[in-house]
């Protein structure tokens, strides 16, 4: 992560839902070991899942089971690097985030890829925002066809991404060609597998001239 000014705060989230806020000025003199910059169980239970830079934006939170929470990063106080955070979603005890995301526009869309393929764009819009620490909505309904969720994107139309499976395949195409639907959908097929082969992840292309090599 790119910084000039240590001003605003670092937003994380980890596996089993819990959240921390901290101020990004705490990181402005770096040690040659690095910083702690969260506490997670000694047992090795939980591991951080995403890390974004924030000022008061909403958050999203997106679990491999299909479900979604949308909450202010206000509802989360600042803490400093020895604490472990907040309860940022409840989930099923075989479900765990995938994703965090950061609501810069509303108008902006999700974008949902599953490990046998599937993916859909759902208007962020359609998602309500409720407290932190609540069960969320329904992002993506899974199935046998489907498969678990791998992780989502906040994308626009105009913006490109990468779709990579575990055998070393990727496929690049537009957002555009995936329609917006409801968070109750499937979605539709965005890559084509074959035998024993999962997507491992999904990556936006922002700057104009990214290439991927065929």
């Amino acid at each position: 992560m790119a910084v000039k000014k240590f001003e605003d705060f670092l937003f994380l989230a980890t596996k089993n839902g819990h959240v921390k806020k901290i101020r990004l000025e705490l990181f402005a003199k770096p040690r040659a070991s690095g910083v702690r910059i969260i506490n997670l169980p000694l047992d090795g239970s939980d591991n951080v899942v995403g890390v974004e830079r924030i000022r008061s934006e909403d958050v999203m939170l997106m679990t491999k089971k299909g479900q979604g929470i949308k909450f202010s990063s206000n509802d989360v106080r600042s803490m400093g690097r020895a604490s472990y955070g907040v309860t940022g979603i409840k989930m099923n005890s075989d479900d765990e985030v995938v994703s965090l995301g950061v609501v810069r526009d509303v108008k902006n869309a999700i974008l949902t890829i599953t490990e046998k393929g599937y993916g859909k764009r759902s208007a962020i819009e359609d998602y309500r925002k409720t407290n932190r620490a609540g069960k969320g909505v329904k992002n993506i309904k899974i199935t046998d066809k489907t498969g678990d969720v791998v992780s989502t994107i906040n994308v626009t139309n105009r913006d490109n991404f990468v779709v990579t499976t575990k055998k070393g395949i990727a496929i690049r195409t537009n957002v555009k060609n995936i329609r917006v639907m409801g968070r109750a959908t499937s979605g539709v097929r965005i890559i084509r597998l074959q035998v024993g082969d999962r997507v491992s992840d999904i990556t936006k292309l922002e700057r104009a001239g990214d290439e991927v090599e065929d």
